[in-house]
């Protein structure tokens, strides 16, 4: 029996260590395609290995998490992009790149909810359009947070406008008067290329 239990033990540690170099080698794989543009054959090869990721470090598993959502979006999947960056985000929360795609994907969002209210003002409907504007404001404020980050730590223009014009269609004036301070708390902060180790 004993001799059993040790055979069985022998068994697992070397198919952990088989596992664990195959999820090497299969993130060692990762690091030359991942800047390549989204693909089914990509997406799958990396849904297969963060199958692995307790063989992987915290980083690189963040890492395979953000360039599975931009793969994702890149091929006009937004809800499986979402899903991929909202789990990077967890392990890098400063990273500017994902702070920007997330905001924009949440932004996109709102799309429909903006048809809807225009259409129910059209149509004089004020139930409607108190419903819409819920659901917009709703993806407007999951937006915003992503968005102010990615201006505090790269400023334009354009993303401050667009900012701005997002607290206004909420009504949030107050909001506007305070995104200087929280854009300088924010800026000390800002990851602009995820590590591997």
């Amino acid at each position: 029996m004993m001799k059993k239990m040790l055979t069985l033990c022998v068994l697992l540690g070397t198919a952990f260590a088989v596992n664990a170099q195959n999820a090497k080698e299969g993130y060692q794989d990762f690091t030359v395609y991942r800047t390549t543009k989204g693909d089914a054959e990509h997406i799958a090869k990396m849904k297969k290995l963060l199958q692995q990721q307790e063989q992987l470090s915290p980083k690189q598993v963040t890492n395979l998490q953000y360039h599975l959502g931009r793969m994702h979006e890149e091929i006009g999947d937004a809800e499986s992009a979402l899903v991929y960056y909202e789990q990077s985000l967890k392990g890098e929360a400063n990273y500017t790149v994902l702070r920007r795609a997330l905001g924009f994907i949440y932004l996109g969002k709102t799309k429909p909810f903006v048809k809807q209210m225009n259409e129910a003002s059209a149509a004089k409907n004020a139930t409607a359009n108190a419903n819409a504007f819920s659901k917009y404001k709703e993806m407007v404020l999951k937006a915003l947070p992503h968005l102010e980050k990615y201006q505090a730590c790269e400023p334009d223009e354009e993303t401050l406008t667009i900012i701005t014009n997002l607290y206004k269609s909420i009504k949030d004036q107050q909001s506007i008067a305070s995104l200087p301070s929280r854009l300088k708390t924010m800026e000390g902060s800002c990851v602009t290329l995820l590590d591997d180790e």
